[in-house]
């Protein structure tokens, strides 16, 4: 492979005008960790890539000092630019692209690697901190703009910076990323860009993607399900835990731009590494069916163990040991999954090739998606001689995000777990091109803005179920819907508490009996728990609670078919550990309404656990299948098309499946995947 220079087409990228894969990680070196600069062993360093080669890397991600690039505001160190021309002299001689990441800025645990003079300026607010951004990333774009070796920039890695982070406003957030990626792209349009964000997307930081995507051309999500504990009440090796890249490639696409997983794993201090390799396989398995559009996790290489007296190794233990590599270039378990995922990727053409389209919408409010202060959904007109002050703007939104996006993530899981594929377009986008639409509590709320849709989305959602869409709500105490009996055959009359929740079927729903009970635990100290009293009109009960009274209600409207839960049954889920490890069957539910309104998904597998999705072209594709179990599954597959042929795709080759009809049979390990190559 010759290095040519890359673009994005489509949701791909593209080189020589062949799409392509990036896979790699974020290098650190062993034995100099982030010191390399001032420890410069260019002998090691090319052994590093020799190893990065062997594990299948095209790409490396790696950080650019902003203190050792620009000692001066204003002066730059020619030996840290000659630094990174030797990075690219070893780009092309072991065919591996560039990731740089700018302003580096906070790095491996709790570290900040700050710059002498800032002299306690607010980085994204300040304005002669942000000229000497722009202009240190436009002195990159002019000595770099015509340099293939280079992927794409990376404008910083997890902002807001760590030392400003409660600090940071949507607002500066906006700025600070139109400003450096205007500077880079006067000086050097060719390159692509991103910022490398942590956990902004689910924790709605600043750095959210909704507020970045008219300025990048791609975005990055950091799945750490370990480290956010409040979404994921799980083992690391566990079904929530192995959706999280998913999950946010998912959430992320919703804002408009292909997504790239930058950084995922865990520390063999913490974790054996066996499981950790199989959480990376089942990541990136699922993460692919998702649509991501490449993989580079943390990271390339375990410390030495000389850096563990000194920081920021002495102060993070858990960071000495995240290598796909021992330090002295061993394969870790990880490294390898990781070689056999590249081989299989090779193997793939991505041309002309996009991610199925979800037969479920999964609404992301427009609150939560807009940046704080946008008033342009408001619905006033004319002069504003009167103010409207949105007093909600100033609470604290943090409770009701964790509310909302644990909401958003189980709904997900419930929705992979039925065979439905999913997409999170926003509110005000087309989400009226999925035939199936999810609105878990709060999304049917009123207490929080940031956490529910706005009351005119109703009305849109009354003419899609005339036309035939399919709508599904929970609802909680909070719950408002206007005029309601129209739509769901039922009507708010109150709230009431709960604890123990038992939901009994009382005729047959799908492929769920007359008889069959579901149980649930609530706390009943907390209203979000609370179920909501329905009083049913022309809806029919199809489950009743512990009381007797109407828990699920089934309604036809035109075309179209809606199913109401009086309780906020994603919530539940949500709040128990390691709910999905236990015998769960929620997303039997979702699957009673696709299948009493005979929507069939492209792709779909007989067993919960193994999630399948496609990546769609012209008469070609993939089906991409994760199990996020720990038993092997022989599982049957079903395609709503026929199919001419369908191969699995090994690390040396295809090897053609036997298919029965729109059918074929395959076993799929614990944790782990495949690909299928299919022809119409």
């Amino acid at each position: 492979m010759t290095l040519t220079p890359v673009s994005i087409t489509g949701n791909y990228f593209s080189r020589a005008s062949r799409c392509f894969m990036p896979i790699g990680a974020h290098w650190v070196p062993a034995k100099t960790g982030l010191q390399w600069p001032l420890r410069w062993d260019e002998s090691d360093i090319t052994a590093d890539f020799a190893k990065m080669k062997d594990l299948g890397f095209n790409t490396v991600r790696f950080d650019l000092f902003w203190a050792w690039f620009e000692p001066r505001p204003g002066a730059y160190n020619p030996e840290a630019f000659s630094q990174f021309d030797t990075f690219v002299r070893l780009a092309h001689e072991f065919e591996i692209y560039l990731h740089p990441t700018l302003f580096i800025g906070g790095e491996v645990g709790e570290a900040f690697w700050d710059v002498p003079w800032r002299q306690g300026r607010h980085p994204h607010a300040d304005p002669e901190m942000l000229r000497l951004q722009t202009d240190h990333a436009a002195e990159f774009a002019r000595r770099y703009h015509d340099e293939p070796a280079i992927l794409a920039w990376d404008l910083t890695d997890e902002p807001p910076y760590w030392i400003v982070t409660e600090q940071t406003t949507d607002a500066m957030a906006i700025n600070w990323t139109r400003l450096i990626a205007g500077a880079i792209r006067r000086n050097d349009p060719g390159h692509v860009l991103c910022v490398g964000t942590s956990m902004e997307d689910v924790a709605h930081g600043p750095f959210r993607p909704d507020n970045l995507s008219g300025e990048v051309d791609f975005f990055s999500v950091h799945p750490y399900s370990i480290y956010t504990l409040d979404r994921f009440p799980d083992p690391m090796l566990s079904e929530r835990g192995t959706y999280g890249g998913a999950f946010q490639t998912t959430l992320s696409l919703g804002a408009g731009r292909p997504v790239m997983i930058h950084e995922f794993g865990a520390s063999s201090a913490q974790y054996s590494p066996e499981r950790i390799a199989l959480f990376d396989r089942v990541t990136m398995f699922s993460g692919l069916a998702a649509g991501a559009c490449g993989f580079l996790p943390w990271c390339y290489t375990d410390a030495a163990p000389e850096l563990y007296k000194q920081v920021p190794y002495l102060r993070a233990p858990h960071e000495t040991q995240f290598g796909l590599t021992t330090w002295d270039r061993q394969d870790r378990p990880r490294g390898k999954v990781l070689r056999q995922f590249a081989k299989i990727l090779a193997q793939m053409d991505f041309a002309d090739l996009q991610p199925a389209p979800g037969e479920a919408a999964l609404i992301i409010p427009h609150e939560w998606a807009k940046p704080h202060g946008d008033f342009s959904r408001f619905g006033l007109t004319g002069p504003g001689s009167i103010p409207y002050t949105p007093v909600q703007d100033g609470f604290d939104m943090g409770d009701a995000n964790v509310w909302v996006t644990r909401s958003f993530l189980n709904s997900f899981i419930l929705a992979r777990r039925a065979g439905l594929k999913v997409d999170m377009p926003r509110e005000y986008t087309e989400w009226q091109t999925h035939p199936m639409l999810l609105l878990p509590s709060p999304l049917t709320a009123t207490e929080r803005n940031l956490t529910h849709v706005h009351t005119a989305f109703w009305d849109e959602v009354r003419e899609y179920v005339r036309l035939g869409g399919l709508v599904y709500i929970s609802l909680c105490a909070d719950a408002a819907i206007p005029e309601m009996a129209g739509l769901f055959g039922a009507s708010l009359a109150d709230h009431g508490s709960a604890a123990d929740v038992d939901l009994t079927f009382v005729e047959q729903f799908g492929d769920i009996a007359a008889g069959t009970v579901f149980h649930y635990s609530a706390d009943a100290a907390n209203p979000r728990h609370w179920p909501a009293t329905l009083d049913v009109t022309d809806g029919h009960v199809i489950a009743t609670d512990q009381e007797g009274r109407p828990a699920l209600v089934a309604h036809s409207l035109g075309n179209g078919k809606t199913l109401v839960s009086a309780y906020p049954l994603e919530t539940y889920l949500a709040e128990s550990p390691s709910v999905f490890e236990r015998t769960e069957e929620t997303h039997r539910i979702y699957r009673g309404l696709m299948q009493w309104a005979n929507l069939t998904p492209q792709f779909s597998t007989d067993v919960s656990g193994v999630e399948i999705a496609g990546l769609n072209g012209p008469g070609r594709g993939y089906a991409v299948l994760a199990n996020h179990q720990p038993g092997n599954h022989l599982v049957t597959v079903t395609s709503r098309s026929p199919l001419r042929s369908v191969s699995l795709i090994e690390t040396d080759g295809n090897k053609p499946i036997t298919l029965d009809g729109n059918r074929w049979q395959m076993e799929i390990p614990g944790y782990g995947g495949a690909v299928i190559e299919w022809l119409l």
